[in-house]
């Protein structure tokens, strides 16, 4: 397993959010202390007990905590969070392969997202935190380009129709054979 992964995930998701590692622990009915020693690499093998919790209070399933294992499939599901831990090459190749459905599913997402961090913007305290709640717009605003793009493309291929056979003269389309 990569000691890594779970801190990681566990901070990008929590950062998503702009809650604090003491918010977290409150939501998730653990200590800080655990929230802390995960994330800055002490409890480098959290207790499953521990993953479900967190994973619960942050509206995803434990196997988004978890190490993710690159096997050369698409992720199961198209997900904001993903989209937001991801780095750019691997965000792209998983949209490439995606089905329309899941880039729609997506796209929603990452529109109601937007709509959230605006919010967020208006209500910050601060140029700190205005400045963050910018920069994860401006990616939210590059992701969701992204997918309208490979949307726009997805549905082009589907369009596409196959060039058209051209009949010897005289044959019919409506006939195996030449009119008579």
């Amino acid at each position: 397993m990569d000691r890594n992964a779970v801190r990681e995930n566990l901070a990008a998701l929590r950062e998503l959010r702009m809650w604090t590692q003491v918010r977290l622990a409150r939501e998730a009915g653990v200590s800080p202390t655990t929230v802390s020693g995960i994330e800055n690499g002490r409890i480098s093998r959290p207790h499953f007990g521990t993953v479900r919790k967190l994973a619960v209070a942050l509206g995803v399933e434990p196997k988004d905590l978890l190490p993710r294992y690159r096997s050369g499939t698409i992720p199961a599901s198209l997900s904001l969070e993903w989209s937001m831990a991801s780095d750019d090459e691997e965000f792209e190749r998983e949209l490439e392969t995606a089905s329309i459905e899941g880039l729609s599913s997506l796209s929603d997402q990452l529109d109601d997202e937007e709509v959230r961090l605006r919010g967020l913007y208006g209500e910050a305290r601060g140029d700190e935190q205005r400045r963050l709640i910018k920069g994860m717009i401006r990616q939210v605003a590059a992701n969701s380009g992204s997918v309208e793009a490979s949307i726009s493309a997805h549905k082009d291929k589907l369009l596409r129709k196959p060039p058209e056979r051209r009949l010897p003269q005289g044959e019919h389309p409506d006939t195996l054979g030449p009119s008579t």
